[in-house]
């Protein structure tokens, strides 16, 4: 079926499928292609994905797929039942780079720098964050209401109703920690926004013996830090958690763009935000088929497991990275200033 529905609307023959960071890959002549579902992506959001990666390329920016369209000209088909849009791989020869992840995320947020002066983007996140964040709050504290009215409950809303206030709380501190910084900084902004992801990970971007294959799905103006945070919280709640890779991802970004005071906070105030438990709850709650509900289940037992984990991570943060708080007058959550 699936080699079936790419030659019948792009005309390539499919060799050597593979699956790499979740997503299916297959090569045709000796080009590399790259299948993404498209998930409700507009024209709109097609045409400014093509037009960020055009000034991404020319601000030196070499290792980003382009679109390929069907062969009527369309940008997305539908492949085993899915509409996907399929990238090809740059095919133009690059030396071979070792280059780390923190280093090239760097690099990624320089080139992508005041993209939106050029562009209206439609999805911009830069400066909303306590809106955004309350907004989802509020929604969630609606969600809480009606499931704990509910008379029968299955093991999702149990979970879910025990550890909500939890959660909530430290949304709220989160909230509260970058309202302050912005009230500070006031007039002069909160730092430069660049292209990031809506939830940056490893998985993100395709490595390739040039660097990184970097998809350009799921983009937003925000801060870099936002792409910081969401790569560490990841690290954060594994089984395996090793803050020295924390540390070496944030010396690494360091090595291309030191952060500077504010960058510092707003890293700080995001990993506070607790978004994992929101996507998992909002995503289980909008998921009204039963297939895939265990999964919601399995992965939310997970989380929480690892929220003392977490928690550990955000009292020890600053003095593990040797950051001077207190030169540098950087706020820290009251319940989360670790015991001397």
């Amino acid at each position: 079926m699936f080699e079936r529905d790419i030659f019948h609307h792009y005309q390539l023959v499919c060799e050597d499928r593979r699956s790499e960071s979740g997503y299916r890959t297959f090569t045709c002549k000796g080009d590399q292609y790259i299948v993404i579902p498209q998930q409700q992506m507009t024209y709109e959001k097609l045409q400014e994905m093509i037009f960020i990666s055009d000034l991404l390329q020319q601000r030196g920016e070499s290792n980003l797929p382009v679109l390929h369209p069907t062969i009527t000209n369309m940008p997305s088909a539908y492949v085993d039942g899915e509409s996907v849009i399929i990238f090809k791989k740059s095919h133009k020869k690059e030396e071979q780079r070792n280059v780390s992840l923190g280093m090239e995320l760097a690099e990624f947020h320089k080139r992508g720098k005041g993209l939106e002066q050029y562009y209206p983007v439609q999805q911009v996140a830069y400066g909303q964050w306590p809106l955004l964040w309350m907004n989802r709050v509020d929604e969630m504290h609606n969600t809480y209401a009606e499931v704990s009215a509910r008379k029968q409950k299955n093991d999702f809303d149990h979970l879910f109703i025990t550890t909500f206030p939890y959660y909530e709380g430290l949304a709220e501190n989160a909230i509260q920690y970058i309202t302050d910084y912005q009230l500070e900084r006031g007039p002069k902004g909160i730092g430069s926004a660049a292209i990031c992801y809506d939830r940056f990970s490893e998985r993100s971007w395709l490595r390739s013996s040039s660097g990184f294959i970097k998809l350009p799905v799921g983009w937003v103006i925000d801060s870099p830090m936002r792409d910081m945070a969401e790569c560490i919280r990841e690290k954060i709640y594994q089984p395996q958690f090793r803050s020295d890779e924390v540390l070496n991802l944030i010396d690494d970004y360091e090595k291309v763009k030191p952060l500077s005071k504010g960058a510092w906070r707003l890293l700080y105030g995001r990993l506070l935000f607790p978004s994992q438990y929101f996507d998992t709850v909002e995503g289980h709650y909008k998921n009204e088929r039963d297939i895939g509900k265990e999964l919601y289940v399995r992965r939310f037992t997970d989380l929480i497991s690892y929220e003392r984990q977490n928690e550990y991570f955000l009292k020890s943060f600053f003095r593990s990275i040797g950051l001077p708080v207190r030169e540098l007058n950087i706020p820290m959550v009251d319940w989360l200033v670790p015991m001397i």
